[in-house]
């Protein structure tokens, strides 16, 4: 079981039992339908969403200002980028990005 997996069941555990002393006991303290995690087991599941999240991928696509000047566009989120993209990995949204064929 690698470290990811191992954190995985361990957020989930956390987590079921929280529910479950919830469905058991309901939130007195609270007055409503609210489940109170820790924040070490809320850190952990944020950081597992974000390794679950599907990748974006994006190309930079080329054309000319009204000024004749080159640029560069995000297909994804339409940012603009005056100086050629060549080392660029990632866009400012957070897209996996390359240049248009």
């Amino acid at each position: 079981m690698n470290r990811t997996e191992e954190l995985r069941r361990e957020c989930a555990q956390a987590l079921n039992a929280a529910i479950m002393d919830f469905e058991c006991n309901g939130n007195v303290e609270l007055d409503g339908d609210v489940v109170v995690i820790d924040y070490i087991t809320a850190k952990r599941m944020y950081e597992l969403l974000k390794k679950l999240e599907v990748p974006v991928y994006a190309v930079w696509r080329y054309y000319t200002n009204d000024e004749g000047k080159a640029r560069w566009k995000c297909s994804n989120c339409g940012h603009v980028v005056k100086h050629d993209p060549n080392d660029f990995r990632r866009c400012v949204c957070g897209a996996h990005i390359r240049k248009e064929a």
